[in-house]
């Protein structure tokens, strides 16, 4: 017979309902409130939840405030490393089977984030952060329950009525009212399909190119050249597909790649801040001023597009844990751009290599690559550079080792199996020696956990490039 009482804490997480609005009196600022619903499924009374909130003031963020049951909560900081994980303490005390409604609202000005993922201008607004929004954990201890996903979900959207809106899900019927000059637009997800919620509104053009390997749409604030938006139209559906072949399908149904500019400037993730800067979205791309100003048809800012648009597996629809987000981040958004240009031949393969490995020596000469696997915080912007290049160059050199099937079996299984769920290292590894039967863990343990690259594998595309010329 089936157990059916709790054998530890826990919660279950019935219902979110987000609303994003526009601030009365200035397109300049929003208002966030996100409202939780949870029941009290385990074996005790609880008195705190751990959670991870939105970034603080230095990114825009006015003043999160949190209740729960009307009463104020006041959240502590519970780790150095993470100045966003909080502990929120409940008072009164949480019993067993009691329904709770926690509500966290804060406003969001104009100034974009450090990782230039959340933005809001008087022409448009964004939000494409995975972890903008509160983030549960479950209690600790042994048979916990409880988690961030929710079993329902709605977003609404109150803005502008001339702006455009990009949002996860199914649009539904708005029933909240909204000044003559707003419209609001509500979207039912569903956490096990549907994206982890995202926005991108604003006054937009839009001009669709369809290809033969599917539509791009393009939002700007200016019409776009027809020839470049053609020119990036090509390149990037045909991206689009190699990703889908090497990673498996991330959106059910025929899905329209976007391409949207971002209002202002944007991080550039590699290199100086004068270079062209882009943030990710599910199956879109923001870039910014400086990416516009050089042309969509310039291969940096196609290879950026590419960079970004393939966290659309890995960091929306499979995300990667904190102390695997240089290499599941950053390392399989740049070993993207090399499937993208190895389905346009390998000679592009081998030009793609080449150029990934002048970067990693051209940015340890600035500051030391270091281990594969640390928590974000542990590295300088510089290391993160020089990592970033040595994570990318990790997945070239699984690929040679097990080969180009077997790495493509292993991350479909990967974003099949883990979707909407978090993966690290572990997970890669035992996906990989899987559909290659190989051991790899000398492998693992000579990229992940030592400074530096492989001598045989530098040897190796060295001669090749000097071959090649």
């Amino acid at each position: 017979m089936a157990c059916v009482q709790p054998l530890g804490p826990g919660f279950r997480f019935s219902g979110r309902q987000t609303e994003i609005r526009v601030s009365a009196g200035t397109t300049e600022q929003l208002h966030i409130r996100v409202v939780d619903h949870f029941a009290n499924v385990g074996d005790r009374p609880l008195r705190s939840l751990e959670v991870r909130l939105p970034e603080g003031p230095n990114s825009g963020i006015q003043t999160v405030r949190m209740t729960s049951n009307a009463n104020e909560i006041s959240p502590e900081h519970t780790s150095d490393l993470d100045r966003r994980r909080m502990r929120a303490a409940i008072d009164p005390e949480w019993k067993q089977l009691q329904a709770r409604e926690i509500v966290t609202e804060w406003d969001l000005k104009p100034e974009p984030s450090a990782r230039g993922a959340v933005a809001t201008s008087a022409a448009a607004f964004y939000m494409v952060d995975q972890t903008a929004l509160p983030l549960w954990q479950p209690p600790s201890g042994v048979f916990t329950k409880g988690g961030p996903n929710p079993q329902y979900e709605t977003l609404t959207v109150i803005a502008p009525a001339d702006f455009r809106i990009l949002a996860p899900g199914t649009p539904v019927k708005n029933k909240n009212a909204a000044a003559a000059s707003q419209a609001g637009r509500s979207f039912q997800m569903n956490p096990v399909e549907d994206f982890l919620p995202f926005v991108v509104a604003g006054r937009y053009n839009e001009q669709i190119v369809n290809t033969r390997q599917g539509a791009v749409s393009f939002w700007t604030f200016r019409p776009l050249d027809a020839q470049q938006a053609k020119t990036a139209a090509a390149r990037l559906s045909s991206s689009a597909r190699a990703f889908t072949d090497f990673f498996g399908s991330a959106s059910n149904g025929r899905t329209i790649l976007h391409v949207a500019e971002a209002p202002g400037e944007l991080p550039s993730e590699f290199g100086d801040g004068h270079d062209p800067g882009g943030a990710s979205f599910p199956n879109g791309i923001l870039l910014d001023s400086h990416a516009f100003a050089q042309g969509l048809s310039d291969e940096a800012v196609l290879e950026l597009a590419e960079y970004n648009f393939a966290q659309t597996w890995f960091g929306w629809r499979v995300r990667p844990l904190p102390e695997a987000q240089i290499l599941m981040g950053r390392g399989i958004g740049l070993f993207g751009v090399v499937i993208a240009a190895e389905a346009r031949g390998q000679d592009q393969r081998g030009r793609m290599i080449g150029s990934l490995l002048d970067r990693y020596e051209n940015a340890r000469g600035i500051a030391a690559d270091r281990r594969l696997i640390m928590l974000p915080p542990q590295y300088t912007n510089a290391e993160r550079d020089s990592t970033g290049y040595k994570a990318a160059l990790f997945f070239i050199a699984l690929e040679d080792l097990c080969g180009h099937d077997n790495l493509r079996a292993a991350f479909k299984s990967i974003v099949k199996a883990r979707a909407n769920d978090d993966v690290g290292y572990k997970e890669l590894r035992s996906a990989v020696e899987f559909a290659s039967q190989r051991d790899l863990s000398e492998m693992f343990r000579d990229w992940l956990f030592r400074p530096g690259i492989p001598e045989d594998f530098r040897a190796r595309y060295v001669t090749m490039r000097s071959g090649s010329q």
